[in-house]
């Protein structure tokens, strides 16, 4: 699992990339994030799906925690396959 760092003031984005996981002629048609730890207080504002990667902005943060965060990619062909990254807060 890749881990990241962050400043806690900082609103940066990270790219997840599926094209491993696509098949010939298969693209992303929708993502969802999440944080898997609520007090890290970390919040994501805005997900946008591309053809083969999954962008995901966070925002905020506890300085010394680090969050967990799934991003579940689904495909026009019907497969949907989740992805953790983490990201230590930092000050």
């Amino acid at each position: 699992m890749d881990i990241f760092t962050k400043p806690d003031t900082a609103k940066w984005d990270y790219d997840v990339d599926f094209s491993r996981f696509l098949s010939d002629g298969d693209t992303i048609t929708e993502a969802t994030a999440v944080v898997l730890e609520a007090d890290s207080m970390v919040s994501i504002p805005l997900v946008t799906v591309q053809p083969d990667t999954v962008k995901v902005w966070l925002v905020d943060g506890v300085a010394g925690k680090t969050a967990t965060i799934e991003v579940t990619a689904t495909t026009q062909f019907g497969r949907i396959d989740p992805v953790k990254f983490k990201v230590r807060i930092k000050d």
